[in-house]
């Protein structure tokens, strides 16, 4: 099994145990951002641990990690994991 690391603690833990958030670009240069339930959607991946969530959301984690701004929406789905 693949482990990976979290963007919010940067503890390593298996990748079946982490939440990933995928961008995925389009033809036309734009990103999509989602919630990759199954863990193999095509694109870029950042991972969280279940109880990183929280800070994840308060210090909007994800910016950071992809390198721009990520949608409301996802935080808003993140906060009902």
């Amino acid at each position: 099994m693949k482990e990976r690391i979290c963007c919010v603690c940067r503890k390593k833990d298996l990748a079946a145990n982490r939440i990933r958030v995928c961008r995925q670009t389009n033809a036309d240069g734009t990103h999509i951002f989602q919630i990759d339930h199954k863990g193999n959607a095509n694109g870029r991946g950042a991972y969280l641990c279940p109880q990183c969530i929280p800070i994840a959301i308060k210090k909007r984690a994800l910016n950071r990690s992809f390198k721009t701004n990520i949608p409301n929406e996802i935080y808003q789905d993140l906060e009902k994991i």
